[in-house]
């Protein structure tokens, strides 16, 4: 199996994101991974600000990918969110507030489609124009997959 992100995408993982803060951007983010991946939300929540508290996941360029993985899903979950406000607060890589999020929830037993998935998500969306695209205007979840999926591999 080809391990491409938006082969996990749907609407239902598609979110805008209102928090203005990391944390409430996360707060939005992991009760959805929690709902979709039938997993406990505790669970998640710290998971997540461990993997956060190792090193941050702001890549640069307006974007982060938090990911974890966890036992017991058959296969992963992607949630792709853009943010309505720059998230200042994220502590990119490069300094710059974060636009889009990509939350990823992988079955822990495949590392190898682990790392081919955040490298499909890192290929696809460090692509400026296409970030620029998801970004512009008032971000809406139909939008953001259309554009998803007309720049899918």
């Amino acid at each position: 199996m080809k391990y491409e992100f938006t082969n996990f995408i749907s609407e239902d993982s598609v979110v805008v994101l209102h928090g203005k803060t990391k944390l409430e951007i996360m707060d939005e983010l992991i009760p959805k991974a929690a709902e979709l991946t039938k997993l406990n939300q505790d669970m998640i929540y710290r998971l997540t600000w461990k993997r956060e508290q190792m090193m941050t996941t702001g890549v640069g360029n307006g974007l982060a990918l938090p990911h974890i993985r966890v036992n017991d899903i058959p296969h992963p979950i992607v949630i792709v969110g853009v943010t309505e406000t720059p998230i200042a607060d994220y502590q990119s890589q490069d300094g710059q507030p974060v636009r889009v999020v990509v939350f990823t929830v992988a079955p822990d037993e495949n590392p190898e489609a682990y790392l081919q998935l955040l490298g499909s998500v890192s290929r696809k969306l460090r692509n400026p124009e296409l970030l620029s695209r998801l970004t512009s205007g008032t971000p809406n979840e139909a939008a953001i997959l259309k554009i998803l999926f007309e720049n899918a591999e």
